[in-house]
């Protein structure tokens, strides 16, 4: 098993509590509902993490982690990005 980032640790807990959200391994780690992902984590330079999100023109966001990240900020982003992301019954029924 390998390690796991905690940035990535921290996305992988938010994103797996919304609906039917799934983890994918390709070219870093994607988060995904339906067939949409709706946040990635990837590396960055000097061994950072990078984590995007859909912004509202569903274009991917930058979303900046450091040791003063506001971790209430970056779990509204992802949960907005998977209200974007996530198809629309599924939103309908209730969502998150």
């Amino acid at each position: 098993m390998t390690d796991v980032s905690p940035v990535l640790a921290r996305v992988r807990a938010v994103a797996l509590l919304l609906p039917d959200v799934e983890e994918r391994t390709q070219d870093g780690h994607s988060f995904v509902v339906g067939d949409a992902a709706f946040v990635r984590v990837r590396d960055g330079e000097n061994g950072a993490a990078v984590v995007q999100v859909l912004d509202d023109v569903h274009h991917w966001a930058d979303v900046a982690i450091g040791a003063d990240t506001d971790w209430t900020l970056v779990e509204d982003r992802i949960a907005h990005s998977w209200e974007l992301a996530a198809p629309r019954d599924l939103l309908e029924a209730g969502g998150r």
